[in-house]
């Protein structure tokens, strides 16, 4: 591709995510001009030329599909990003028993993280999918979710119409709906599925429903696990280098709240709060690996790169201490003392709001620091 051309060239809808590009990582990109100290949001304005040449070409990521690949652009540049990791362009993202999973159209990848999202290959299931335009859509997609979350658990049917049809006290009526958001799951999963066949996703045995695949699938928030549990195991065996790279995809898998596409008259029901434990498990995956890359950052001088992470895990988490103090150390690195002073006030206000104590003592001395230092200049 020619400068002028990617010059020219509109920036894909889809985006790039840069937060696990090994460039972006390193600080390395070539986006990022000057010592790297502009705030991130101006950053992510700056135009990236695989992202410039993937919508040139009209395609939806750079990846192995294009017909110059290897191209001189993606040698300089490898960027990766939440579509390839959905749809499976490429196996790395898989967990433990899934990473030799057949490619094909018909892989399921779940999204649990963020907004509930299914696809089938590279097709996401829409609305209309779930309930072929006619069942109760939200519940599907709740029966779906309560059945992923509950896994080699499985779950009882009288569970299962407790949680979607509070209330019901018409048996007849309640199993009668409960088998027909059952059936259009089924279909959904498999369009293709004949009537009275087994599917091959959801199971029933000794009066339990279950998730149980007996095809190649991915789950978002399996991968989160895989990356987090891989990146420890590497900074224990002292690859420091490759175990950061296994942090920042994992921030990058997480979405949001686990399961919060799910409509929360289901995921905080009064009967079965079934949500809230995994919820908090993936967010403190997601804040260690967020911390995790900020001290990266922090300890290899990309201040900036540091900030955005520290920032990351705040808004996920606006008490998190050790971010708090990330980011005011951070902040004095790159000479912006008064901003530093003002993200020690943030510290104070957040704590109190939220657990009604003081900074601690390793706090207080970055403090002390700080001002010591204003005090000097």
């Amino acid at each position: 591709m020619q400068p002028d051309q990617l010059e020219s060239a509109k920036i894909s809808p889809c985006g790039i995510s840069c937060t696990i590009c090994r460039f972006y990582i390193r600080g390395q990109c070539e986006c990022q001009t000057g010592d790297g100290s502009r705030p991130f949001h101006q950053l992510t304005l700056q135009p990236c030329p695989v992202e410039q040449c993937a919508a040139t070409r009209d395609i939806k990521y750079c990846a192995r599909d294009c017909t110059d690949f290897p191209c001189l652009l993606l040698e300089q540049i490898i960027p990766y990003r939440w579509y390839r990791l959905a749809t499976g362009s490429g196996d790395a993202s898989l967990p433990p028993g899934q990473q030799h999973a057949d490619q094909g159209d018909d892989i399921l990848r779940i999204v649990c993280l963020g907004e509930f999202r299914v696809f089938r290959g590279g097709v996401e299931v829409s609305d209309s999918d779930w309930g072929k335009g006619r069942g109760p859509t939200r519940k599907i997609q709740a029966l779906f979710a309560f059945l992923l979350s509950r896994r080699a658990h499985g779950a009882r049917k009288e569970t299962i119409i407790d949680l979607l049809w509070p209330g019901q006290t018409d048996s007849q009526r309640a199993n009668s709906s409960f088998h027909q958001a059952l059936f259009y799951l089924r279909r959904a999963l498999e369009p293709e599925l004949e009537s009275g066949s087994v599917s091959s996703y959801i199971r029933h045995r000794d009066e339990r429903y279950y998730f149980a695949p007996q095809k190649p699938y991915w789950i978002d928030a399996d991968a989160l696990v895989d990356c987090s549990e891989r990146a420890r195991s590497l900074e224990q065996s002292g690859d420091p280098g490759s175990a950061i790279e296994c942090w920042a995809r994992a921030t990058e898998l997480y979405g949001g709240r686990y399961m919060a596409g799910i409509d929360s008259k289901y995921t905080d029901s009064d009967y079965y709060d079934w949500c809230a434990s995994a919820c908090y498990r993936f967010e403190q995956l997601f804040l260690a690996a967020a911390l995790a890359v900020a001290r990266y950052h922090l300890d290899t001088g990309h201040h900036a790169l540091a900030i955005v992470h520290a920032r990351e895990a705040l808004f996920v988490e606006p008490a998190l201490e050790p971010a708090h103090q990330l980011l005011i150390r951070c902040l004095m690195e790159a000479g912006q003392l008064e901003h530093a002073l003002g993200q020690y006030r943030v510290c104070e206000a957040e704590l109190d709001f939220h657990h009604e104590r003081v900074p601690s003592e390793q706090t207080r001395l970055l403090y002390q620091e700080l001002v010591d230092r204003m005090g000097s200049n």
